[in-house]
């Protein structure tokens, strides 16, 4: 059995514990593409509404809610987050190395950091999941660290580890299994003693809702449709809004309302118009920085200081940058001759200029949540122009942006859309939260007998169900009808001599559709040999993104995975059958069942109507 998630896969190592889940540690890892956090509870914890957050990193000052993703070699040593040297020019954006080129957004492609980064692949003989697993390495070792300091280490090693990383929704399958591998080779698998840890993922969305709508203060009530915004420092190549409807109250129980939307308008994005702003304005002067120059001003004066702050509500007021000297050499520091103004090596920026740095990126956040509520609005779920009762919830880096959320606020609350907003570190630490949420949930819902299980606690919220993202389907053969398959499909079977239909696809899902109420399907099918295959038998399944799937095998299908199947039948056991010209064949019928369960799907492989073991089957994502 395998299982892949709207769709994203979970990872279950056989626990060897007998564990009566009050031994249990939940930490939840958000691997950003800009930033990355975490944080951790016990079930105690956990009951008394307490998830501890990491929020002091090593070479950093002052407290944050995240540390930055970033990677710097140097004689052999590898530098991460706030500690890579200020004159470093660090590798950044590596999480999206990942991602094979045709999943990336065409405007990424060719972008100069990733570009950067894929000639720091070659050039150091890493691949992209070394990377993820260097800077895995160090964050964990950190985390680990500061749990220890705070619980003490002979507690820690007493507990079970139970480890979930965050992941875009709709990674495709490759993708999550190479995070899986970087997280065994950063140690996280590690043997402890208190036995095998289990990892698991978590979509982004997903956890982002799972704590938000826990917030203390919080009132839901059936019915109430709210949106995630997850206005990240990256914001790419991921779906950042999706709508969740209240389907039960004390405790939550939440169902995706609809598809979930996303592009290209994150936090990255307006940093490269500031930086393109200060370079328009001090010319050649700007080639003279150094990199911990350029940093100086990026880091210390934008990012901590000004885009943080920022609202556009008073005009007279000024935002002034420091420039380090260097980029001056003996030039004047004071240059008046055009707006906006340098005066003692600083530029003194009025609100329009700072305001012209966001406009392209809430642009787009604007359309794409326009987008959500005009799908939600198709699918009847009362998000209509009017309606009181729908709130858009912010989290992410952008999350606490005040420029953001009256952004929003002036553009929705006309149509009674509230704008929710957190303050402090929560909307950066939303969906690290969340993922502890979803490692207890998890453990509640597997029950006894699996992994570990959690009892006697009463989950405050769950996800009930999520809305396909792509068809998932089995190509097969059957027999040829004029008019009604393509000619160009039709092929002749030597075996049972007979006109067959090629590349024909029979879909378990369909892209749009709700997982939960999918009921379980199961298909037949069979292979007919004239001598024996071997042991090895394998099952591929195809996905599409096509609003509605092909009957047949067309350019918009592609491979998803294959089920690697270990028979477990003799080819003498096998149903023996003789064809028109007499000829005796073996043939080996099978079967695959869709099974939803929750927000999760199953494929399960039948051999003669007997389930294939988990042992004998083996999955590979294209």
């Amino acid at each position: 059995m395998w299982t892949t998630h709207g769709l994203a896969q979970r990872s279950k190592p056989v626990d060897d514990t007998d564990d009566n889940g009050d031994d249990v540690m939940v930490i939840g890892l958000d691997f950003g593409t800009t930033y990355s956090g975490a944080a951790w509870a016990t079930v105690e914890d956990f009951e008394s509404d307490q998830i501890n957050l990491i929020t002091t990193w090593p070479d950093s000052g002052r407290e944050e809610g995240k540390i930055p993703t970033e990677l710097f070699y140097e004689d052999g040593k590898t530098y991460w987050g706030y500690g890579i040297p200020a004159d470093g020019d660090p590798v950044r954006w590596f999480k999206l190395l990942l991602l094979k080129e045709e999943d990336l957004d065409a405007n990424l492609r060719n972008s100069e950091i990733l570009w950067r980064g894929r000639k720091m692949l070659k050039e150091n003989g890493k691949t992209a999941i070394d990377l993820i697993a260097d800077y895995l390495r160090a964050l964990w070792v950190h985390v680990i660290e500061s749990i220890n300091k705070s619980r003490g280490e002979s507690v820690v090693d007493a507990l079970v580890f139970r480890v979930v990383i965050t992941v875009p929704a709709i990674w495709k399958g490759y993708a999550r299994q190479g995070m899986e591998r970087a997280a065994k080779m950063a140690g996280i698998l590690d043997r402890r003693p208190a036995g095998t840890t289990t990892l698991t993922f978590a979509p982004e969305p997903e956890a982002a809702a799972l704590s938000t709508l826990c917030e203390p203060g919080r009132r839901v009530k059936t019915g109430d449709v709210y949106m995630i915004c997850d206005a990240g420092g990256g914001t790419v190549v991921k779906e950042d809004l999706i709508s969740y409807e209240i389907g039960d109250v004390d405790p939550i129980a939440m169902h995706e309302a609809v598809e979930g939307t996303g592009g290209l308008c994150g936090g990255v994005f307006i940093d490269e118009a500031f930086e393109t702003i200060c370079k328009a304005r001090l010319g050649r002067k700007w080639d003279r920085l150094s990199k911990a120059g350029i940093k100086e001003i990026m880091k210390g004066e934008w990012e901590h200081a000004i885009k943080p702050q920022f609202k556009p509500e008073n005009s007279k007021k000024e935002y002034i940058v420091g420039i380090p000297a260097e980029a001056f050499g003996k030039s004047s520091l004071d240059d008046a001759s055009r707006q906006p103004y340098i005066k003692n090596g600083r530029i003194h920026f009025n609100s329009a200029h700072i305001q012209a740095a966001f406009t392209d990126a809430f642009d787009g956040i604007d359309a794409l949540v326009g987008q959500q509520i005009q799908k939600a609005a198709k699918q009847d779920l009362s998000i209509t122009v009017g309606c009181p009762y729908l709130g858009i919830i912010l989290v992410g880096g952008l999350g606490a942006s005040p420029y953001l959320y009256e952004h929003l606020k002036k553009r929705h609350s006309g149509a009674g859309i509230g704008i929710l907003q957190s303050t402090g570190m929560k909307p950066r630490t939303a969906i690290c939260r969340g993922a502890v949420f979803k490692g207890f949930l998890d453990a509640l819902q597997s029950g006894s007998g699996t992994e570990f299980s959690i009892n006697n606690i009463d989950a405050p919220i769950s996800v009930t169900s999520t809305i396909a993202r792509a068809s998932l389907g089995i190509r097969y053969r059957t027999p040829f009808v004029r008019y009604l398959h393509d000619e160009e499909d039709k092929e002749w079977d030597s075996d049972e001599e007979e006109w067959k239909a090629a590349r024909q696809m029979r879909w378990y899902l369909k892209r749009g559709d709700n997982v939960s109420k999918v009921d379980p399907i199961r298909h037949s099918f069979y292979r007919t040999y004239r001598k024996d295959p071997g042991r090895s038998f394998k099952v591929h399944l195809y996905h599409c993104q096509d609003e509605v799937p092909p009957s047949r095998q067309t350019s918009s299908v592609s491979s998803l995975c294959t089920i690697d199947c270990t028979l477990d039948v003799s080819f003498s056991s096998m149903k023996s059958i003789t064809n028109p010209s007499g000829i005796k064949l073996k043939k080996l019928t099978y079967e695959v069942e869709m099974v939803p369960s929750g927000a999760t799907v199953d494929f399960v492989v039948y051999i003669d109507g007997r389930r294939l073991g988990v042992h004998n089957a083996k999955v590979s994502f294209q």
